[in-house]
């Protein structure tokens, strides 16, 4: 939510509204919760609040709604299928807010879902965990994948560095003692991976070394837009100046 802070500051401040849209689980009603409380100490107004059933395959009443609000900002928190038919909707009666942010978005950061519905998925913004872009590992990794005719998914990288932590975990462990894995992973302090993370510092399961980016989709590809220090393309921010 900072960096959406930062993002909509250096534009000038032209978002002031936000509609959330989510799915009916704990992840969509969590997300939803955790947005509606803190946004307005950011500066933005959440106008509605949209619950739907997942699955769901009509979205054309809440964009309807949606076209009544105006919202600046339209925030989805739902899973892939869900995703994808919403801005697909959004697209087919021409509804075009100055930003559709994500926070873990369910196709917002998919290469799948550029390539099926690039139109649709152009612009988006997500904050996710997500590969260093500038590590030439990260990138010799995905074309890899891509080889095999695979999408390079959250998935994918995730959990080679998930590996590499345990790998790094088992050597220093020196056994294969359940106890002792355990024990030297709440000590680690690896650091050699290709996201954009700190040392690992777990506290209460958490990694505290870890840092999403925020990422968005500009010709056909998701590039990578904040912080800074790992940005490929400038932000294209709002909407409507594309």
């Amino acid at each position: 939510m900072a960096n959406l802070l930062v993002l909509n500051k250096a534009a000038g401040n032209p978002a002031k509204t936000v509609m959330i849209i989510h799915e009916e689980s704990l992840f969509g009603a969590g997300t939803a919760q955790l947005l509606s409380r803190e946004l307005p100490g950011y500066g933005f107004e959440v106008k509605e609040v949209v619950k739907h059933a997942n699955p769901t395959r009509d979205f054309n009443n809440i964009v309807l709604r949606m076209k009544s609000i105006n919202p600046d900002i339209v925030i989805p928190a739902n899973y892939y299928n869900e995703y994808a038919l919403l801005v697909r909707t959004m697209q087919q009666q021409k509804v075009v807010p100055k930003a559709i942010f994500s926070v873990l978005g369910g196709a917002a950061s998919s290469y799948k879902f550029v390539k099926e519905f690039p139109d649709a998925a152009n612009g988006i913004i997500d904050c996710n965990h997500w590969f260093n872009p500038k590590d030439k590992r990260a990138q010799d990794l995905r074309k890899r994948v891509e080889a095999k005719g695979q999408f390079f998914s959250y998935e994918v990288f995730m959990t080679y560095t998930s590996m590499w932590l345990l790998a790094d975990a088992l050597e220093r462990a020196k056994s294969t003692e359940r106890a002792a894995i355990v024990d030297a992973l709440e000590k680690s302090t690896f650091g050699n991976h290709f996201m954009p993370y700190g040392p690992t510092k777990f506290v209460n399961g958490q990694n505290e070394g870890a840092q999403p980016l925020m990422t968005q989709v500009v010709k056909n590809d998701i590039k990578v837009i904040i912080p800074r220090d790992y940005r490929e393309v400038e932000p294209v921010f709002p909407l409507r100046a594309v």
